[in-house]
């Protein structure tokens, strides 16, 4: 399986022109890769711009969210058929960020049956607040995967790839990092959780991702260490230089 490797630009760069100079250094480099595919996620609005600058299947766009409608009077909202009309191929889903603004569970199930209509690729993302010691934490993440994926085929389970997103380690209050065996703990469950709804053979194939600060310094760990197959990237993703690097030990790992 190739290493994935997804960049979250979230509501940045400002500018049209920063965003396509940001993604054509990531793109020349991302291009050449064999063993690693990459996805930028850009904000919406650099879609269709980006898209003009794609050029193989490794170095491909995502889509930081869709609406469940496919169309209608929900102001703001963008459709699955709207990101398909792109060149965007993958959609993170249930983002800690959205999540956080009043994203249940049932919204990202209804979001991810919508995006399954296309040939788009969800990114669910899954993970906890905190850490307890009786390890109430384990039965969310459970809980979120499986009421994220309620009443989709085994076909459908398929194509899905899981981000796990410990909140607690990420940003500037983080308290500590996620080590690689905190991450290694959690990929286990998600993969066992795939496997009760699906069976072995598609949990297994199922990319598993972290999401939480990952940067140069620490993707090599989370990658050989982590029991992941990539990495949902934040900030670093909007440092060419930096993201490269990340890319480069994706490549290696």
């Amino acid at each position: 399986m190739k290493k994935l490797i997804v960049g979250n630009w979230k509501m940045n760069p400002t500018r049209g022109t920063d965003a396509r100079k940001l993604f054509k250094s990531v793109n020349a480099t991302a291009s050449k890769l064999k063993n690693t595919e990459t996805v930028v996620c850009p904000p919406l609005v650099y879609l269709e711009s980006l898209g003009e600058l794609v050029t193989t299947r490794s170095c491909v766009l995502g889509s930081q969210d869709a609406f469940w409608e496919h169309a209608g009077a929900y102001t703001g909202q963008v459709s699955a058929d709207m990101i398909f009309g792109t060149k965007a191929r993958y959609v993170i889903v249930g983002h800690s960020e959205r999540r956080a603004m009043g994203e249940t569970d049932e919204m990202v199930s209804k979001k991810i049956k919508s995006i399954l209509q296309f040939p788009l690729i969800p990114i669910v993302c899954v993970g906890e607040t905190k850490r307890d010691d009786d390890h109430a934490y384990v039965k969310l993440v459970k809980n979120q995967i499986k009421s994220a994926l309620a009443d989709l085929t085994q076909e459908e389970i398929a194509r899905i790839v899981i981000a796990y997103e410990p909140v607690w380690a990420i940003g500037k209050n983080a308290k500590k990092a996620c080590e690689p065996s905190d991450c290694r703990e959690m990929a286990h469950v998600i993969k066992t959780v795939l496997a009760d709804i699906s069976n072995a053979e598609i949990a297994k194939a199922i990319p598993i991702l972290y999401g939480g600060s990952a940067n140069a310094e620490n993707a090599e760990p989370y990658l050989k260490d982590g029991l992941v197959d990539g990495l949902l990237v934040g900030r670093a993703s909007l440092d060419a230089k930096e993201f490269i690097k990340i890319l480069k030990i994706a490549e290696k790992n």
